[in-house]
C-alpha cells in the first residue's frame, strides 16, 4: 500500500491518450464500488476533471478513457483499445480479464505500442506471480516490485511510523 501504483497507472493512461489523439483507453477493476469510490475519485482528483455518468472521461483531442468493472467488460467484445490497465489485479482469481483485454489492444491510433498495464499487491503465487514475477525478464514487459517503505518520502510521517510499529506488533 502507498507505493503510488494507482497514480502511475492513471498517469500513464492519461499521458498516452494525450500523445495519441483519438485513443480509446480502458481501466478495469473487479468491483464497481472500488472502481467508483477509489479509482475514479483518484483520477478526477489527480487530473482535475470529470468522469461522466457513463464512466468515461472525454479528452479535448478525441481520446476517451473508460472505467469499467469486471462484470461489464465482457460486453466490450467489439471495442478496439489503444491502451488498457487493470487496477488491483490481485482481486482477479485468474488471468481471464488480462487475456480478454490483451485481445482488444488493436486500435490503429498511430502508436507503435499498445500497452496493457497491470498493477497489483502481492497475493501469493497467483497468476500475476506466475506470468511475470517468477519468469525471466523479457523485452516485451517489465516488472517493478516495491513496498510501502520504498515510497516513505511521499507519505505522511505518522503513517510510516504506524507501519513500523505494526511490524513489531503484528508482523
Amino acid at each position: 500500500i502507498g507505493t503510488g501504483k494507482t497514480l502511475l497507472l492513471l498517469l500513464k493512461v492519461f499521458q498516452y491518450c494525450e500523445e495519441y489523439p483519438g485513443t480509446t483507453a480502458l481501466i478495469v477493476r473487479k468491483e464497481f464500488t472500488d472502481l467508483r469510490d477509489s479509482t475514479i475519485k483518484d483520477f478526477q482528483r489527480y487530473f482535475n476533471c470529470i468522469v461522466d455518468s457513463f464512466k468515461e472521461h472525454k479528452m479535448p483531442n478525441g481520446s476517451v478513457i473508460m472505467f469499467r468493472h469486471a462484470a461489464e467488460i465482457e460486453v466490450l467484445k467489439n471495442v478496439n483499445l489503444g491502451i488498457a490497465g487493470i487496477e488491483q489485479a490481485e482481486e482477479f482469481e485468474t488471468d481471464q480479464q488480462f487475456t480478454f483485454l490483451r485481445d482488444r489492444l488493436r486500435q490503429n491510433n498511430g502508436a507503435a505500442v499498445r500497452p496493457l498495464l497491470v498493477i497489483a499487491n502481492a497475493n501469493g503465487h497467483n497468476w500475476i506471480w506466475k506470468l511475470w514475477v517468477n519468469n525471466p525478464p523479457s523485452a516485451d514487459y517489465f516488472v517493478v516490485t516495491a513496498n510501502t517503505f520504498d515510497n516513505a518520502h511521499n507519505l505522511p510521517a505518522d503513517f510510516i511510523a504506524d507501519l513500523r510499529s505494526m511490524e513489531a506488533e503484528s508482523p
